[in-house]
């Protein structure tokens, strides 16, 4: 065990190159643990995360509030599937999952593209913008109003809230919290409005559905809610950010996937692994478990670290360069077992559109040098937050 218990994942030293202190711990101390935020152990090393990520049964996801260490806002309800452990797990995430199918997001890719596009010729005729904040965030949340089918101005909204929910968990936790009952209140209000009229979408599903026999109660209905609001919004921008950050700086792929855009699908793998939005994900231990030596009472919260586990060298060749054709690639940015992302086929399709758009439209870019580009400031997800790009 190393004598710095101290790791801190939302340190601002750490959020700006995480990289080489995740190298450290998978070579030295693969079950670190920090002192910080009442304790927690943290998994680097690729074998030991998924394997915990398959053993719900030790590791469990079953705590309000445990997938984020531990700035989540407050609630009194799970988020639905995403904190429910087997076997009530598949149950809640069968009510849905029929619109998260490859099939249900093809049908949806005319309309993704549509958005894309409508977004990114504003920025292509002004030479440029900040890419996160112009295009990424409104983008994500209009697709989101697409697939819930809910009108684009609902989106305005959502964007507000995403910021201030992720970012006042840390410094504004009321802002947060208010962002939160906003959020919630959506909720019930687009319920309330499915149930007097229902149509062949996820929350009109929700609104009729039936658990063990009875309808769905407001918690049930918040813990979906809740996560179908918020779960992709950041990290879906964090993966559109970090691919455009990439291919700005790299001007030879971009050649290359504009001339072999049969790559793309593969690329996109590459970035999200490289890039992680998702950095880790906690989870709980049902019993006391050692693991390298390191014993883990039961009861402690345990990080999944994502970021970490796709950089490691003893699966991936040169993990810290991005192959754009590297195959195969066994990337967990998307987690595994039970609780893998239901939004996977959406997560995909949304940044290999906006790629396909952009590579098409932007014969030349670059990270704007008179710029001061901006992180986002908690280490769970990890992300460009301000991404000014000159275009030509």
């Amino acid at each position: 065990m190393r004598s710095d218990t101290q790791f801190d994942h939302n340190a601002p030293e750490f959020i700006a190159n995480p990289y080489p202190t995740y190298a450290q711990l998978r070579a030295e101390d693969p079950v670190h643990h920090s002192d910080r935020y009442g304790g927690y152990y943290v998994l680097t090393r690729y074998e030991d995360v998924r394997s915990a990520l398959l053993n719900w049964q030790l590791f469990s996801s079953g705590r309000p509030g445990v997938t984020s260490i531990p700035t989540s806002v407050k609630r009194d309800f799970v988020e639905i599937p995403l904190e429910v452990d087997p076997p009530e797990h598949y149950p809640y995430r069968q009510l849905v999952s029929r619109f998260f199918t490859r099939n249900a997001v093809t049908k949806i890719e005319p309309g993704i593209r549509d958005i894309a596009v409508d977004l990114l010729e504003p920025m292509c005729a002004a030479g440029g913008g900040d890419v996160v904040q112009e295009f990424a965030l409104p983008f994500v949340a209009r697709v989101l109003a697409l697939f819930l089918d809910v009108p684009q101005e609902e989106s305005v909204r959502w964007v507000r809230w995403c910021k201030e929910i992720f970012h006042g968990r840390l410094s504004d936790r009321a802002l947060a919290d208010r962002a939160s009952r906003e959020m919630i209140e959506f909720v019930d209000d687009l319920v309330d409005r499915r149930r007097r009229e229902p149509g062949d979408d996820l929350f009109s599903a929700l609104a009729t559905a039936t658990h063990q026999g009875r309808p769905l109660t407001r918690a049930e209905l918040h813990g979906y809610g809740v996560l179908m609001l918020n779960a992709g919004q950041e990290t879906t921008v964090n993966g559109i950010g970090g691919s455009f950050a990439y291919l700005a700086e790299h001007p030879e792929d971009r050649k290359r996937l504009r001339e072999e855009p049969e790559l793309l699908p593969a690329a996109v793998e590459e970035f999200l692994r490289f890039i992680s939005p998702i950095q880790l994900l906690g989870r709980t231990t049902t019993e006391d478990a050692t693991l390298h030596g390191c014993p883990i009472p039961a009861d402690s919260t345990v990080a999944m670290c994502y970021a970490a586990a796709n950089r490691d060298e003893s699966v991936f060749a040169e993990p810290d360069e991005v192959r754009i054709d590297r195959r195969p690639n066994p990337h967990l940015a998307f987690g595994a077992g039970p609780h893998t992302c239901l939004g996977t086929h959406l997560a995909r399709a949304e940044v290999r559109i906006v790629l396909e758009e952009a590579l098409a439209r932007i014969p030349q870019m670059r990270i704007d040098p008179d710029a001061e580009l901006e992180y986002t400031p908690h280490g769970d997800l990890r992300g460009f937050w301000k991404l000014p790009l000159r275009m030509s």
